[in-house]
């Protein structure tokens, strides 16, 4: 059943109202993407499992080399693979293959069935590729799905092959969504909710569960419930026992942050680059 929405929530989360030139920004970077992708040195749409959208994307930097595993955003419900091709050109010339999964949207799966769809991709990745280091990456509600793998892997008691989270604009705690207009979509209860959340998540892990470096990455320009949810998890990051930083980007929003990882002089890049090297 749907809940009452509440304005404040609205107004920190649903940001469809708050940004409408995101269209620009997202036709600005499908163009950049299409002409990466045109180029050829990759491969497109690669089957890891039986929904419509669980193809993946390889831009191959060489055998052995690392794996950026980067997953897009758009509130699980929205978007695909295709805007994102662009940010990996500067990590395939820093010698880092760049993986991205598609995964099916609500209302046709739930948030915890796309949560397991990125597992089956990222288990797909190790089992055919077999990189030795991977860095976990995604934006906005990708953030939330590579936090959930991070934490897989540390919840198993592992330190391999994951050796680095990245969460841009990340959203770590889904419970305020249940009172925006996002969840007539979702149509998460308040246990789906909590069971997705990797902040939860994290606090209920043993204070020496082997967390990786995490790297929080938010926009100087966005909602201060966007830099609440990363500075949250960085705190209790670090809480239990990991390395982990908070970093604002100045002058980017929660559309325009991408921008900052297609830069090849950026502090954003060079910092997820590397948590690869470290």
């Amino acid at each position: 059943m749907l809940r009452t929405i509440d304005t404040t929530l609205e107004a920190e989360y649903a940001l469809r109202a708050r940004h409408p030139e995101r269209e620009e920004v997202y036709s600005h970077h499908q163009r950049l993407s299409a002409a990466l992708r045109g180029r050829g040195d990759c491969q497109l749409d690669v089957r890891y499992g039986a929904g419509p959208r669980c193809l993946l994307d390889i831009f191959p930097a060489g055998e052995d080399a690392p794996v950026l595993f980067f997953i897009h955003g758009g509130y699980w419900r929205a978007l695909d693979k295709s805007y994102v091709s662009f940010i990996a050109e500067p990590f395939v010339k820093a010698g880092i293959t760049v993986v991205m999964p598609g995964y099916d949207l609500v209302p046709a799966v739930r948030v915890g069935g796309i949560v397991d769809q990125i597992r089956a991709a990222f288990a797909w990745v190790v089992e055919r590729m077999g990189p030795k280091r991977v860095v976990v990456a995604g934006h906005s509600a990708g953030g939330q799905l590579a936090a959930m793998l991070a934490l897989d892997q540390a919840e198993r008691g592992e330190r391999g092959p994951i050796v680095g989270l990245a969460g841009i604009s990340g959203a770590f705690d889904l419970r305020p969504l249940l009172q925006t207009s996002i969840n007539n979509d979702l149509k998460m209860s308040a246990e789906e909710a909590a069971e997705a959340s990797p902040l939860l998540r994290l606090k209920r892990m043993p204070k020496d569960a082997p967390l990786m470096p995490f790297l929080g990455i938010v926009g100087g320009d966005e909602t201060n419930g966007f830099k609440q949810w990363t500075a949250d998890l960085v705190a209790h990051w670090g809480a239990h026992g990991g390395l982990a930083r908070y970093c604002e980007v100045a002058g980017r929003n929660h559309f325009t942050i991408l921008d900052g990882l297609a830069d090849t002089d950026s502090d954003t890049l060079r910092a997820i680059t590397a948590l690869v090297a470290d």
